[in-house]
């Protein structure tokens, strides 16, 4: 028996799906040269449905993925079912007094992650894509939140 859980599994997809969408598209990011695998390995990659459950994208690929949207999804994914959380090794730019903008941009993360919940909602239930797009959104709310922080305990 595997040690990982599907749900495991699912969130790795999840994370592809969010380092792809986040980076542009799959065909971008091909044609760019910024992965070592081809569009339809990509997209199997990031695509939920069981007829490619066990297509991932290796280590190195996931690692540029990463790099391209600008987040640790992959990372994140790995760590969290290990009971670990990722914590950036350098402080975030920024680190001064707290500003209006760092309020503005707090304010505005959170707004559009509200937009996006809102949306998800519509049509009675979220789907795949509303969660994703959801995630996105949190991703942005936390970058805020640990701004705001290391501005907090950097006047302590």
């Amino acid at each position: 028996m595997r040690p990982s859980t599907p749900q495991m599994r699912a969130a790795l997809k999840l994370a592809t799906k969010a380092a792809i969408a986040r980076a542009g598209d799959a065909a971008a990011i091909v044609r760019e040269g910024l992965v070592r695998i081809g569009e339809t390995a990509l997209s199997f990659a990031g695509s939920p449905k069981a007829e490619h459950a066990d297509r991932f994208v290796s280590l190195d690929t996931a690692l540029d993925l990463d790099f391209v949207a600008g987040e640790p999804h992959h990372a994140r994914a790995l760590a969290h079912p290990q009971g670990y959380e990722l914590v950036p090794m350098r402080r975030p730019k920024g680190i001064g007094p707290i500003q209006h903008r760092d309020i503005r941009d707090f304010k505005q993360e959170t707004h559009e992650l509200f937009d996006v919940m809102f949306v998800a909602l519509e049509d009675g239930t979220a789907c795949r894509a509303d969660a994703v797009a959801i995630l996105r959104e949190i991703d942005g709310v936390e970058e805020q939140c640990r701004l705001l922080r290391a501005k907090c305990e950097g006047l302590l």
